[in-house]
């Protein structure tokens, strides 16, 4: 990509240095760099020493400036103006229930299990990650934890036998769906690793991973929260 210009023109000819990421769009600092996810295209950008392009405001949103600025320009991921604050990530979990005694499963959930797949597949045929995220519940902080920790543990004993396999994206898919259908929800976190990038994502609840091992996650930055 050529190095776009850092002074670009508005539509009434000024000149202007600085933006907001656009909608859909969310980034984290990483040392010195800048890592951003594209959720309407499923795509990473990775902004070598861009860290100090990105300044916090008021209500979480997120302005660019400098050169930074003008290389996110460049990729169509910026906006004129502020748009809708977005959650902040959790911290990374420090416990796992995946290695947890596996309890016995009932036929009501392992038919949830089986929704949950017909859900990711219709989900799965949209573009982007924002109709694969949508098969997620919206985040209710009144859930009771040993209630989605059961949950979960009940999931990772089913989810072998069910008729779907995927990376995180898909397996996460499929937790968030069955606890959607168990009246249940988490945070779905995904998260960045730099030289070299890598992409990753999981299911917590507070300090707790519902669906991978933490050892595995301590080498990825949080960079969006479902």
């Amino acid at each position: 990509m050529s190095a776009p210009s850092l002074r670009r023109q508005n539509d009434q000819g000024k000149y202007r240095m600085e933006s907001f990421l656009k909608d859909g769009v969310h980034a984290v600092v990483v040392g010195d760099d800048l890592a951003l996810i594209d959720l309407d295209a499923d795509a990473y950008l990775c902004l070598p020493g861009g860290a100090l392009s990105v300044h916090a405001e008021s209500g979480g949103a997120l302005r660019l400036s400098g050169p930074g600025e003008a290389a996110v320009a460049e990729a169509r991921l910026t906006a004129d103006r502020a748009g809708a604050p977005s959650r902040i990530p959790p911290p990374l979990p420090g416990k796992t229930v995946i290695h947890d005694a596996p309890p016995k499963v009932s036929l009501g959930q392992i038919l949830q299990g089986c929704g949950a797949v017909l859900d990711v597949r219709r989900a799965l045929r949209g573009t982007g990650l924002r109709p694969i995220l949508a098969v997620a519940p919206d985040r209710d902080d009144a859930v009771s934890a040993e209630a989605v920790a059961d949950a979960a543990r009940a999931f990772w004993r089913i989810a072998p036998w069910l008729p779907q396999e995927g990376e995180c994206l898909v397996r996460s898919a499929m937790l968030m769906s069955y606890l959607r259908r168990a009246g249940l929800s988490a945070d779905w976190v995904f998260g960045v690793r730099l030289w070299p990038f890598s992409a990753h994502c999981w299911v917590q609840l507070d300090d707790f991973c519902l669906n991978d091992d933490v050892e595995r996650l301590a080498a990825y930055t949080p960079i969006y929260c479902r």
